[in-house]
């Protein structure tokens, strides 16, 4: 096998192990993700009471990363629960901008009385600020980037092998 063949079928191979991937992201991850971000736009509220607000700190790679950790309390049908999500995607966003995490500090200090968002069905999935954010959007759509690529390197393949075919044809005339 020539090596021009070995990189087709490998092309081929990845091309199509992309478009597979990014259909089960799709499907399994981004598009449930941002359904339920919709849906936690209509999720009922009740009053809360934020009980920690305040820096988490840590390193990766030598670099210095933040995130905001604030816990609130609430209260559904008489029953205590306690969450610690901003939005539907706050729940791990790590970033090396202490400012934006400040910010969101500044929105909940302690003692602060919020309006808490809850899924009717799993109270203790509750968060402050419902409905989908940029980082939703991001999530529901790379995989398309991801299908895309694949595309392009099933065409290449297709394209080889159609002037492969053509020159054969042509060959075969003479």
């Amino acid at each position: 096998m020539s090596n021009k063949q070995g990189s087709s079928i490998t092309s081929l191979i990845v091309g199509a192990a992309f478009i597979v991937s990014a259909w089960l992201l799709y499907t399994h991850i981004s598009a449930p993700m941002a359904e339920e971000a919709k849906a936690s736009e209509l999720w009922p509220n009740v009053p809360g009471i934020i009980t920690y607000s305040d820096i988490d700190e840590s390193l990766d790679d030598g670099k210095t990363i933040y995130a905001a950790a604030i816990n609130y309390d609430f209260t559904v049908e008489n029953k205590s629960y306690s969450g610690n999500r901003i939005s539907l995607t706050s729940g791990n966003t790590r970033t090396s901008s202490l400012r934006e995490v400040k910010k969101d500090l500044q929105k909940y200090p302690v003692g602060a009385n919020v309006t808490v968002y809850y899924d009717p069905e799993l109270p203790n999935n509750a968060v402050l600020e419902p409905g989908a954010d940029f980082f939703t959007y991001i999530i529901k759509y790379a995989p398309f980037l991801l299908g895309f690529f694949g595309i392009l390197m099933l065409i290449r393949i297709f394209r080889k092998v159609a002037i492969l075919a053509l020159a054969l044809f042509a060959g075969s005339r003479n």
